[in-house]
């Protein structure tokens, strides 16, 4: 009775592990076939989309331009105290004769005519404190300058890095659903078994409800496992500014 009862456990673990050998080697030929990598775009061209589609890029890139213009403006700031000025008259006019233009010194006749006259004038008046500040004012701007520049180039490595970061995160929660769903497709093959051999009095109610409570925390993985990976894929949709269609 003892031999058979042996033989009985040895021809159930062998089967067991058979069957446990079976569904490993088929969740690995299902992720070979389902690898969502092979279906997502390229990670370089991920990288560039998001690079084109990111708003703090392009808040950098605004802020770059208007420091750049600063730095324009501040060199030519002494524009500013530059005035011209312009009048024009018309009327009646005293002039001076051709002999005294000339310096005759006998000619001392003025002669009036009627006619238009231009008048144009310019004039320089520079602060002091321009000329000491205009050095200081344009190397301000150009450290704001530079600043959005390396601004930039520190957020393209943060958002790159999170690209990586989420592309690896999407790829493992696929991977993750996809052998939480095999997980479940297993446990519900048991389960037709189990209720068989329950309803044939090979097993008593005890494991019978044991299986099942298995097959439904299968189910609840499952349904975590497929809400971590919609979470993963939309958040890098988020992040590159595009729609994935996997």
């Amino acid at each position: 009775m003892g031999k058979r009862f042996g033989a009985i456990w040895a021809i159930i673990l062998i089967a067991n592990l058979s069957f446990g050998q079976s569904i490993n080697d088929f969740v690995e030929r299902g992720l070979e076939a389902n690898d969502i990598s092979k279906r997502l775009p390229p990670l370089d061209s991920l990288m560039t989309i998001a690079r084109e589609n990111s708003p703090r890029l392009k808040f950098f890139d605004a802020d770059y331009e208007y420091w750049d213009g600063q730095v324009v403006l501040a060199k030519k700031s002494w524009l500013r105290h530059i005035n011209l000025e312009a009048g024009y008259g018309y009327g009646i006019f005293d002039n001076l004769s051709n002999q005294q233009i000339a310096g005759d010194p006998g000619s001392q006749t003025l002669f009036s005519t009627e006619q238009s006259r231009y008048t144009v004038g310019a004039s320089l008046k520079v602060p002091l404190s321009s000329v000491f500040n205009r050095k200081r004012e344009i190397k301000n701007a150009k450290a704001e300058a530079d600043k959005s520049k390396y601004n930039k180039e520190y957020a393209i490595w943060e958002l790159e890095q999170l690209i990586v970061r989420q592309y690896n995160d999407l790829i493992r929660a696929h991977r993750l659903f996809f052998i939480s769903n095999s997980i479940v497709e297993t446990y519900k093959v048991q389960s037709i078994r189990a209720e068989k051999d329950f309803s044939n009095g090979v097993i008593n109610v005890t494991e019978y409800t044991r299986l099942q409570q298995m097959l439904n925390q299968a189910i609840s993985s499952f349904e975590s496992q497929r809400a971590e990976f919609l979470i993963a894929l939309k958040s890098l949709e988020g992040t590159v500014g595009i729609q994935i269609e996997i």
